[in-house]
Formats: C-alpha cells, sequence, structure tokens
C-alpha cells in the first residue's frame, strides 16, 4: 500500500485545478469571440434597442423593401429619431480595418498580419439609403446612414462626410446623441409620423413579396 503525505495529496489536488485554470485562460478568449461572431447580430440589436428605448425612438428591426424591379434590400434596423432617420446596418470583421470612404473596398489586416480587401460598408450603405430615399420619396437628407462594426475592430478611415457613418458598436448612442443635437429644427410630427407609416407599408410590402416567392 502506497501512503502519500499532506503535500504529496495537496498536490493531487491542486495540480488538476491549475491545469484546469490555465486551459480555461487560454481558451477563454477565443471561446468569446467565436461566440461573440456567431451572435452579434443580436448583441448590436440590444444596443440599437437601448437608443430608441432612452430616446424614445420609434424603431424598425429588419426593414426589407423592393426596388428595380422587385429586386429586395435588407436594412438590419431603421431608427426614428426626432430630427433624423437613421440607416443602420450590422457588420463584423475579424481585424482592422483602413481606406477612405469613397474607396469601393477597404483593406482589412487580420491580428496575424494577412491582409486582405472587403466591401466598404459606407459605400453599400449610402447606396441602400439613396434607394429608400428614392423609394420612399423622402428627401435623402432626412437619413443618417450608420455602418456598425465590432468593438475589437479598430477603424483607420478618412472620413468627411455628415450623414454617413463607419463606427464601433459601443459608440453608437453617442452618435447619434451628437447628430441629434445639431443646430436645426426637428422634423415636423406629421411629416415623421407619415415617415414612419410609409416605412412601415413598405416592410410589409417586402415581406409580403419575400412569401410569395417563398424566401
Amino acid at each position: 500500500m502506497i501512503y502519500l503525505d499532506a503535500l504529496q495529496i495537496s498536490f493531487i489536488i491542486v495540480a488538476p485545478v491549475v491545469v484546469l485554470f490555465v486551459l480555461f485562460l487560454l481558451l477563454f478568449n477565443p471561446i468569446k469571440r467565436k461566440l461573440y461572431h456567431k451572435n452579434f447580430r443580436n448583441y448590436y440589436g440590444k444596443k440599437v434597442y437601448k437608443v430608441a428605448l432612452y430616446e424614445d425612438f420609434y424603431l424598425i428591426n429588419n426593414f426589407i423593401f423592393s426596388h428595380e424591379e422587385g429586386k429586395g434590400t435588407k436594412i438590419d434596423h431603421l431608427l426614428f429619431g426626432n430630427k433624423y432617420v437613421y440607416v443602420i446596418n450590422d457588420y463584423y470583421f475579424d481585424g482592422s480595418l483602413s481606406g477612405k470612404e469613397k474607396d469601393g473596398s477597404l483593406i482589412l489586416i487580420t491580428k496575424s498580419g494577412k491582409k486582405s480587401y472587403v466591401d466598404n460598408p459606407l459605400m453599400t450603405n449610402a447606396v441602400v439609403t439613396k434607394r429608400l430615399s428614392v423609394v420612399t420619396n423622402h428627401d435623402k437628407t432626412m437619413f443618417i446612414s450608420i455602418a456598425l462594426v465590432n468593438k475589437e475592430c479598430a477603424l483607420d478611415i478618412v472620413h468627411k462626410e455628415k450623414n454617413n457613418y463607419l463606427i464601433q458598436v459601443d459608440n453608437l448612442y453617442k452618435l447619434i446623441k451628437a447628430i441629434e443635437s445639431r443646430d436645426i429644427p426637428p422634423i415636423e410630427p406629421d411629416q415623421l409620423q407619415r415617415a414612419v407609416k410609409d416605412m412601415d407599408k413598405y416592410n410589409k410590402k417586402g415581406y409580403a413579396r419575400r412569401a410569395k416567392k417563398g424566401i
């Protein structure tokens, strides 16, 4: 029979705990990033809803409208502020982005240093916002385009536009507060209500067309 002293017994008990703790530290961040990537739209949605709730703004999520012979376009969040309507779309990038706001593509550099090119969300959102303005017959100056990215995505974008933004999701509330504080009159209540009704109408039509096509 083998007899163990107190030190050996303590080592046998503590060693597995230490190993598990080290494994937890090594795996926690990769697992957290993977889960965040998989569920980033839910996380962003909560951030947008927080703005709508705190500022008493009307919000339509998963807005769909048709254009150009019935082709559908989806907007993740349509937020109706006091002075603007915000066209918000969600993006996730595993790395940092750099470039100019008018570039067709931006440079994506991963943490490992790998470089690639991705479609510029600023340009994509600008096109979507223009289409929405045309099909709803609302002045384009009413709309602000916002592309949201994950907070880990560093941004080095040359930017001058005042109606088209690419920001980390955690900065959304601060940005909208700043935009809403601009020295311009608010949208007339009747005009805002008409815009909400128009958007809701187009949204229902968009979903109806998708259902008809079995999408």
